[in-house]
C-alpha cells in the first residue's frame, strides 16, 4: 500500500500519528518488569501506534450481525511473566528478539521483531505478520492472516 493510501486506511481506524510517550514508556516498564526486554524498533511502533485498534477481514455474520477481527495496538493485555516465556520461545522460532505490541481477535499475541519485521504467536505457533508495519497493515486490511513459521517445543 503507498504512504497515502496505510495514512488513510490507519486514520479511518482512528489513528491520529505520534504522540504517546508518555503511556509507551509506562507500559514498556510494565512489561519489561516481567521479563520482557523492549527494543528500539518496538518502542519506535509503539511510540507510534499505541492504542490503534483496527477492525479487518475475516468477518462472520452472526445473529444477522456483521462482527470483524480487530487487532488491538496495546500490550498491556499481555503483561505477565507466563507471557515473557511464551515471547522468548516464540523469538527462538523467529531468529529475532520479539517484544508485544498487541493482540489479535485470533488470539495472538502480535510482536514486533528487532529485526523490523512483525510477528505473531499463539499457544506453540509461530508467525510472520509482514517484513514492516506497511506490509501488516496491508494484510490485516486485506483479511490476510499471517504466515505460518513454526512452532517452538513444549517442554
Amino acid at each position: 500500500m503507498s504512504e497515502s493510501e496505510l495514512e488513510k486506511f490507519l486514520r479511518s481506524c482512528g489513528w491520529e500519528g505520534a504522540g504517546l510517550r508518555r503511556e509507551t514508556d509506562a507500559i514498556v516498564a510494565g512489561l519489561e518488569r516481567v521479563g520482557f526486554a523492549c527494543h528500539e524498533e518496538a518502542r519506535k511502533f509503539l511510540g507510534e501506534y499505541l492504542g490503534l485498534r483496527i477492525d479487518h477481514l475475516p468477518a462472520l455474520v452472526i445473529a444477522g450481525e456483521r462482527i470483524s477481527s480487530w487487532t488491538n495496538f496495546d500490550p498491556s493485555a499481555v503483561c505477565t511473566t507466563r507471557d515473557a516465556d511464551v515471547a522468548h520461545r516464540c523469538a527462538e522460532v523467529a531468529d529475532t528478539a520479539l517484544f508485544p505490541i498487541g493482540v489479535d481477535s485470533f488470539h495472538l499475541t502480535v510482536y514486533s521483531g528487532s529485526d523490523g519485521r512483525f510477528y505473531a504467536g499463539f499457544d506453540s505457533s509461530v508467525y510472520q505478520y509482514g517484513e514492516d508495519c506497511n506490509a501488516m497493515f496491508s494484510m490485516m486490511r486485506a483479511g490476510i492472516r499471517p504466515i505460518s513459521l513454526g512452532e517452538w517445543t513444549l517442554q
